[in-house]
């Protein structure tokens, strides 16, 4: 496993319980994890940490990567210990969804359009409007008369955003606009129409990231609502079918990607179970299955329950709040998840980070690339990708400066590109006599800062001297990035899906 790189390096997180929250803005008071100052697995406290580049460079594009907020368990487990129904999500509960109606509504400004068959046949002409709805989980012991017939008002589904994961994902909004619209003005005040091209949001195809982005969008774009307000800005979120999507290592898409993985992971049980065996009796005495990597129920999946209930309060019971077994468990369930970025292998990790990973980083290098050859011919300047702890792991591993900690909900890696204005431009004549002499491109008067949380990060492959700013190793040349999206590209040039189909048999014809 990696080991962290960041410029400022401190002690591990303190318990939440030792943080004044009421102190912190956006939080409410309330402890989140995700908010503390300086405590690694991507956290970021008040101010996101940011601090300013050297004297002349002038900031020209910004990604963050956002895992989504605090959430339900994904299955049900140690129902024993912890609640089986989780009344904490009331604020989604009711809504304004968007419907198909035969005529027009004032409550939409959606433009009327057509619906029926495809040209020849026929159509008729249609419109969007708003209905009030509310939803509620149902169970089949609540039908079946062995629970409770009344469903609890803000009961949550299975792996969905609680309140308190909207609320973390707010502040997280907020912290992004007290940064770069309050204190940089780096982006408007008030956004309108004309900031469409500028601002870029993208969700993996889940209820969970999709909210957590929309909420990320409400705490930036503060503008009140204005239905029916020309030149209104109104947010677009982008999302991928499951075969193309690239914001988390896609072993749905991906079958060698997914043989992969389950070996690293078959690999790391035989090589931490061994070291979980200390713990059985405590661990057994309250799971009822000793800690094993590979055990039923696995191991994974007592510790996504253990941390989705400690994020929202519900003590835990004195033998699963051991730190030391915590942190073990912690550790071997990252290397069952992570190792094969990092297996001792050249070859094998750089498969697993090529298929895991490449694709994204590859995107990000590319735009990143467009802006710095064409500057605000480019408009992108701001864009928020929600996404999942695997894909922000995922990508600290492919760029070596993984802290080895499980990514806190909301956690968040910010990717910022930097426009050296001391430099001369390609539109300048002497940029332009440099460029035809081969000494100097465009994109060496840029740089490269990956922030994880509020920590700077030091990417190894920008180590050595003329690929990062002088005295500045957190600061890569762009031209360093592009050479670790490069390296991620097949040699042979293969598709993804080339790569995929690597040891894939034949395909089912159903």
């Amino acid at each position: 496993m990696s080991t962290s790189t960041s410029s400022n390096a401190g002690p591990s997180s303190p318990q939440a319980t030792t943080i004044d929250f009421a102190s912190i803005p956006f939080t409410a008071g309330i402890p989140m994890a995700s908010a503390i100052a300086n405590a690694g697995a991507g956290a970021a406290g008040p101010g996101l940490g940011w601090r300013d580049p050297p004297k002349g460079l002038e900031l020209s594009q910004v990604h963050y990567l956002v895992r989504h907020g605090e959430r339900t368990p994904v299955r049900k487990r140690l129902t024993h210990i912890l609640p089986e129904r989780w009344n904490l999500c009331r604020a989604g509960r009711e809504f304004d969804a968007c419907v198909l109606d035969l005529t027009p509504s004032a409550s939409n400004s959606i433009a009327p359009f057509q619906v029926g068959q495809v040209s020849p046949g026929k159509t008729a002409t249609a419109y969007s409007s708003i209905m009030r709805m509310r939803r509620s989980v149902e169970t089949e012991s609540s039908i079946s008369g062995r629970g409770q017939k009344d469903q609890e008002e803000g009961e949550c589904m299975l792996g969905e955003l609680t309140d308190l994961g909207r609320l973390s994902t707010l502040r997280f909004g907020r912290e992004l606009r007290g940064l770069y619209v309050d204190r940089l003005g780096f982006l408007p005040q008030l956004l309108t129409s004309k900031d469409h091209d500028a601002l870029y949001f993208r969700s993996t195809n889940m209820s969970r990231t999709i909210e957590s982005l929309e909420q990320v969008i409400r705490g930036l774009h503060s503008n009140a609502p204005q239905p029916n307000t020309e030149g209104q800005f109104i947010p677009k979120v982008l999302v991928r079918n499951g075969t193309d999507e690239n914001l988390l290592p896609n072993t749905f898409g991906c079958s060698r990607l997914g043989a992969l993985d389950r070996a690293f992971a078959d690999a790391a049980a035989r090589a931490y179970n061994p070291s979980l065996e200390e713990f059985d009796s405590q661990f057994e005495s309250v799971t009822g299955a000793k800690p094993r990597i590979d055990g039923r129920p696995r191991l994974n999946g007592i510790l996504d329950s253990v941390k989705a209930a400690q994020a929202h309060g519900f003590p835990m019971p004195a033998a699963l709040s051991d730190p030391r077994m915590q942190q073990k468990v912690e550790t071997a369930v990252v290397a069952e998840w992570f190792s094969g970025y990092n297996d001792p292998d050249p070859e094998k990790r750089t498969e697993f980070r090529r298929l895991a990973m490449g694709r994204l980083v590859n995107d990000l290098a590319t735009r990143m690339s467009s802006r710095a050859e064409n500057g605000a011919q480019d408009p992108l300047k701001f864009a928020v990708y929600a996404t999942h702890d695997t894909a922000l792991a995922g990508l600290l591993n492919t760029l070596d400066c993984f802290d080895g900690r499980w990514p806190t909900f909301t956690s968040s890696m910010g990717i910022e590109l930097f426009r050296d204005t001391s430099a001369p431009t390609t539109s300048s004549v002497f940029g332009k006599v440099q460029n035809l002499l081969g000494f100097k491109s465009a994109q060496q008067q840029h740089y490269v800062r990956v922030r994880y949380g509020d920590r700077d990060m030091k990417l190894p492959a920008c180590a050595a001297p003329g690929k990062h700013y002088e005295g500045k190793p957190e600061l890569c040349t762009l031209e360093a990035f592009k050479e670790i999206a490069k390296s991620l590209q097949h040699p042979k040039g293969w598709s993804w899906e080339q790569q995929c189909a690597v040891g894939q048999g034949p395909k089912s014809s159903k």
